[in-house]
C-alpha cells in the first residue's frame, strides 16, 4: 500500500513539473535504434560543415547503445541530429 502511495506521489510531482509519466522512461534499444535512423537520414540528406563531428557523435552513440547504454548513446545521437540541424525541439 505504500508503494502506491510513493508511485502516485511521484506521478503527481511529474505532471506538476510538466513531465509526461511516459517521457520520463528511459531511453531503450528501440529508442536509439530510431534516432540512428533519423541521424542515417539527416547525414544523407545534410553536407553541413559539421558532417564529419556529427557521424563521430553518431559511431559514440552506436556504440554506447550496443553495450547497453542507452541515455548515454540516445545523448550521443541528439547531438549528431542537432549537429546536422535536424534536432527535434
Amino acid at each position: 500500500m505504500h508503494r502506491l502511495h510513493y508511485v502516485t506521489a511521484a506521478i503527481s510531482i511529474a505532471t506538476l513539473m510538466g513531465i509526461s509519466p511516459t517521457l520520463a522512461q528511459e531511453p531503450t534499444d528501440a529508442g536509439c535504434r530510431a534516432m540512428d535512423m533519423q541521424v542515417g537520414t539527416a547525414l544523407e540528406a545534410n553536407q553541413s560543415a559539421n558532417r564529419d563531428e556529427a557521424e563521430r557523435e553518431r559511431n559514440s552513440g552506436r556504440q554506447f547503445c550496443n553495450h547497453g547504454y542507452y541515455k548515454i548513446g540516445s545523448e550521443h545521437l541528439a547531438n549528431a541530429l542537432k549537429l546536422l540541424g535536424a534536432a527535434k525541439t
